[in-house]
């Protein structure tokens, strides 16, 4: 008796394991037991739950899309909002390029607060994408243009380097690691340690 006693417990501790929160940046599948990274939620691919829950339409319409995604126009799935006006279809529906290259209002202004318009009033670069220093996302490349650069005010949270050109994530500054400003000023004048 004792030792059926001793299966159920451990039967039991076991299945209380499983049952338990996921690991940080993960999501329980709808099994209740397997757990899946959140930027793999709602991603318009192939089911990485084993139930399929995680790409299910009902669970997708309510699912907040983890920082670097924004939400479809359909509802039903995250992209990287990299993907969004860089012209290819990400989103199902097409929504990652409705608003960009002819898809403005009427009066030739971005649908939208979290972006600014190119140069050449053809497409719409989220503000998070403008003078990186990096790869230009505006076909123009008026993103990464000095002019627009040294009058851009960076977003809250970055910083401007100090030749102006360049915002940069506040926690890149004094580092310790490679220089994020082309100009090395985030790594200027830092305290020693």
């Amino acid at each position: 008796m004792k030792q059926i006693l001793v299966i159920i417990l451990l039967a039991i501790a076991t299945h209380t394991a499983h049952a338990e929160d996921c690991a940080e940046g993960s999501t329980k599948c709808g099994d209740g037991v397997q757990c899946v990274s959140k930027g793999d939620w709602c991603d318009g691919g192939e089911p990485d739950c084993d139930d399929g829950s995680d790409e299910e339409a009902s669970v997708c319409i309510d699912y907040q899309c983890t920082a670097d995604y924004t939400k479809c126009a359909d509802g039903t799935h995250c992209t990287a909002k990299e993907y969004f006006c860089d012209g290819a279809e990400d989103c199902a529906d097409g929504s990652d390029e409705a608003n960009c290259k002819g898809g403005y209002a009427a009066d030739n202004k971005c649908n939208d607060d979290d972006v600014i318009m190119c140069d050449d009033v053809k497409q719409c670069v989220f503000n998070e994408f403008w003078c990186t220093g990096q790869e230009a996302h505006c076909d123009d490349e008026s993103d990464e243009a000095d002019d627009n650069c040294l009058g851009y005010q960076c977003l809250e949270g970055y910083v401007k380097c100090k030749d102006g050109k360049q915002c940069i994530k506040e926690k890149y500054l004094c580092d310790e690691g490679q220089p994020d400003c082309h100009d090395g000023s985030d790594e200027q004048g830092c305290p020693s340690l």
